[in-house]
């Protein structure tokens, strides 16, 4: 008797010290609204791409996981089935805040089937929709996700329906934000992935601002993916090359400037607008190589990528590769375009456009004097093995910060950091102390020498750092 008592009392202390040692505590809700946001979204899809391992955490001051979706039939969320996703949803936020305790992770909830190249294509989502419209649908998907992202340490939630497709839709979609943010424990962050405000692709439909601006923390506009129809996109037959996300157009409501200034005109508060920037670029054959500018006739989308694995994409890492091995058996041709703040590269038939240095370091330029709370990073997975674009964004938005505030040195000189590094495939091999060549101030397009162009990054962001506004 006294045998089988000592091994009830072993089992049940086995028991108790099981279950202590798998409890987690749900995670910190009564941190304070950001100040400033130095976002990513890491593609779930493709973690081969960028293990979490790899990820400087201290880069960034949130960290989406993209993403989790809305079950086809059921309307209630759906979890990986497969056991190394569900592994990475389990692990995503403890790994990233052991090594950036200040981090907070949010977990995205995105419409099913698109990839991180093809996001800004407008699809519509009958899943999201139908769970959306119905009040008890709604209710189960909101205490679902709040439940989801609780016990797997997240601080908050992201909706990324892409796109309500009409009037009635979006209302649901101001009802399903407005329903979360009252189901919401105090402090539990609400992002909601968006295009522009007023519907660019036709569609007549527009946000609803009043009820995003009340119940959000913040909206991410995804001002990327811009591609007009004619220009080709990534699910339709390509015509002419080109930007994928111009800072500028004057032609047109095809640029990121456009997306961000459509949720300030809508009411949106600057402070509760963060702005995209792709880490892909889109590309094409060229129909004839010696014609390969802005506006050039195309015969197909681009080289499907090992990695990325898109037809008519590249992730950042992609791009420089491009670059960097395309010297050796054709000309690499770069072009910055002052007027758009756009870049691309074309290397024999190859053409990609895609935001280079100089590009990202003008665009948060922009952010800052509009006085938007941060940035995306859309997604980390596609950057390089050394972070190049995460580090310099992060660099180029805290120097904006200090700017904005007038901090200076004993000398006037604002202070930084480290000195910029570009990837190799960017890197002048020319010594440190040569004569710096002028930023170009025409908006015409002109080819430059992998040199030059790298001369021009280096400026483009110096100037940046040094004089920002």
């Amino acid at each position: 008797m006294a045998h089988t008592m000592l091994l009830l009392c072993t089992a049940i202390s086995v028991c108790i010290f099981l279950a202590a040692s798998a409890f987690v505590p749900p995670p910190d809700t009564t941190h304070e609204a950001p100040t400033t946001v130095r976002a990513g979204y890491y593609s779930a899809a493709d973690a081969h791409l960028q293990p979490l391992a790899h990820l400087d955490a201290s880069l960034y001051t949130h960290l989406y996981y993209c993403s989790l979706t809305v079950h086809p039939t059921r309307r209630t969320l759906q979890l990986p089935d497969d056991p190394a996703q569900a592994r990475l949803l389990a692990t995503f936020s403890r790994a990233l805040k052991a090594k950036n305790p200040a981090l907070r992770t949010v977990l995205s909830i995105a419409t099913a089937g698109t990839d991180a190249a093809t996001a800004g294509a407008a699809s519509p989502d009958p899943a999201f929709a139908a769970m959306a419209a119905d009040t008890a649908s709604r209710a189960a998907f909101i205490d679902a996700a709040v439940g989801v992202a609780r016990e797997n340490a997240f601080d908050g939630i992201d909706v990324a329906w892409r796109f309500p497709a009409s009037a009635m839709e979006m209302a649901d979609f101001g009802s399903l934000v407005s329903d979360l943010r009252g189901a919401a424990p105090p402090g539990f962050l609400l992002t909601a992935t968006v295009y522009f405000s007023n519907h660019v692709f036709g569609a007549d439909a527009n946000y609803p601002t009043e009820a995003l601006a009340e119940s959000l923390d913040w909206v991410s506009v995804m001002a990327f993916g811009l591609s007009p129809a004619g220009a080709a996109s990534a699910s339709a037959s390509a015509s002419f090359t080109a930007f994928d996300a111009p800072l500028y157009d004057a032609a047109s409501h095809f640029s990121a400037s456009y997306g961000v200034v459509s949720w300030l005109d809508a009411g949106v508060p600057a402070g509760k607008v963060v702005m995209g920037l792709p880490l892909y670029g889109r590309s094409w054959f060229l129909r004839n190589k010696a014609n390969s500018g802005v506006g050039a006739p195309v015969v197909a989308a681009g080289p499907k990528q090992r990695g990325s694995n898109t037809t008519g994409a590249m992730s950042y890492a992609e791009v420089q590769a491009l670059a960097a091995t395309g010297a050796g058996r054709a000309p690499v041709m770069t072009s910055y375009d002052n007027a758009s703040v756009s870049s691309y590269l074309a290397v024999g038939d190859v053409w990609v456009a895609f935001d280079g240095a100089a590009v990202v370091a003008e665009k948060l330029g922009f952010a800052a004097r509009r006085g938007l709370l941060g940035y995306f990073l859309w997604p980390v997975n596609y950057d390089d093995d050394n972070l190049t674009v995460s580090w310099i964004a992060s660099e180029v938005w805290e120097q904006s910060k200090v700017s904005s505030s007038d901090s200076r040195n004993a000398t006037g000189v604002r202070q930084r950091k480290a000195p910029l590094e570009l990837p190799p495939a960017l890197r002048s091999t020319a010594p440190a102390a040569s004569a710096p060549v002028p930023v170009p101030t025409s908006a015409s397009f002109s080819w430059l020498s992998t040199n030059k162009l790298d001369a021009h990054l280096r400026l483009a962001v110096l100037l940046l750092l040094l004089h920002q506004q």
